[in-house]
């Protein structure tokens, strides 16, 4: 049996930190950066153990290029680099990114004590890319004003959905990641009616209805973004999304976790391009993808196996 990193399946948190890093090439940062991605469980649960009212968790995930420079030995079968989408001016770019440092608790401070601790412990082996500190909105709405993550799995469903399983059992218990940090026009979304607005969103605002299938618009947000298999089947995710914002701009850190990297493609495809009917997510009309980013989460195993000096 393997055992996934803390911070993969739990329930969301008041607080998170995405830390996207990147690597310095040479071997004994590549060492440091093993040793450290090792005991970083370790930490999180000491930590997590003086103040359990926080619920302290962390992910440490690495992208293909990286995976390739630290862990040549194996790899996981679907790894792959964050598919860049760009169709009729609405992109979905690829960004830099070697690490993901994913942090949340229901207490800032200790986040950043846990940032703060594995950071002295990487050094001079890794450089910071971009630095994103989420925030619970309200009751769990997005900056739009919508509720958020109302399709995630619950219960025993985020396991099967969020980690491997026996199709790639050297890597069982991991998982794919994939982060976009997404800018919200919000003057201009907030001079669109409410009506307007629910019928981007697919959802009523106030009471969080879900729109029939005949009231739905093609272009609703919620109907490019739920993705089926031939037979019907939902091609689920596990979002880990966070509003973040200052006085300069504001938005949403984009995260999700699946056993698989495809039904995040599939998904990402359905909103930025058009179909054959010119359909797209209308949302994307009031928020851009200014980064992306691919990686993968090891199991506890895993990490602790490839990181002995």
């Amino acid at each position: 049996m393997y055992t996934p990193q803390s911070g993969i399946t739990p329930e969301a948190n008041t607080d998170a930190l995405f830390l996207t890093l990147l690597i310095n090439r040479d071997p004994t940062s590549l060492d440091r950066i093993r040793q450290t991605s090792a005991i970083i469980p370790e930490m999180t649960a000491k930590l997590a153990g003086q103040y359990p009212d926080a619920r302290l968790s962390s992910t440490v995930s690495f992208g293909s290029d990286a995976w390739d420079l630290l862990y040549p030995q194996s790899r996981p079968e679907s790894l792959r680099a964050f598919p860049e989408i760009e169709d009729e001016g609405r992109l979905a770019p690829a960004s830099a990114g070697d690490l993901l440092l994913h942090i949340r608790a229901n207490r800032r401070d200790v986040v950043f004590q846990l940032m703060h601790d594995i950071l002295e412990q990487l050094g001079k082996s890794i450089l910071v890319e971009e630095e994103v500190s989420g925030f619970r909105y309200l009751d769990s709405r997005d900056l739009t004003g919508f509720v958020d993550g109302t399709e995630n799995p619950t219960g025993d469903s985020r396991v099967s959905v969020a980690l491997v399983g026996e199709e790639d059992s050297d890597f069982a218990a991991g998982s794919y990641i994939h982060t976009q940090r997404y800018i919200h026009h919000l003057h201009q979304w907030n001079e669109q009616p409410v009506p307007e607005q629910e019928q981007i969103i697919g959802r009523t605002k106030a009471d969080d209805i879900e729109f029939s299938s005949e009231e739905k618009a093609p272009t609703a947000h919620i109907k490019r973004a739920n993705i089926k298999d031939a037979d019907g089947k939902g091609m689920e995710i596990l979002r880990h999304s966070m509003p973040y914002g200052n006085s300069k701009e504001a938005g949403l850190l984009f995260a999700s976790y699946c056993r698989t990297p495809l039904h995040f493609e599939l998904m990402l495809e359905a909103m930025m391009k058009a179909d054959e009917a010119g359909h797209y997510d209308h949302l994307m009309n009031f928020s851009t993808a200014v980064t992306g980013c691919a990686f993968f989460a090891p199991s506890v195993e895993f990490l602790k196996k490839h990181g002995s000096p």
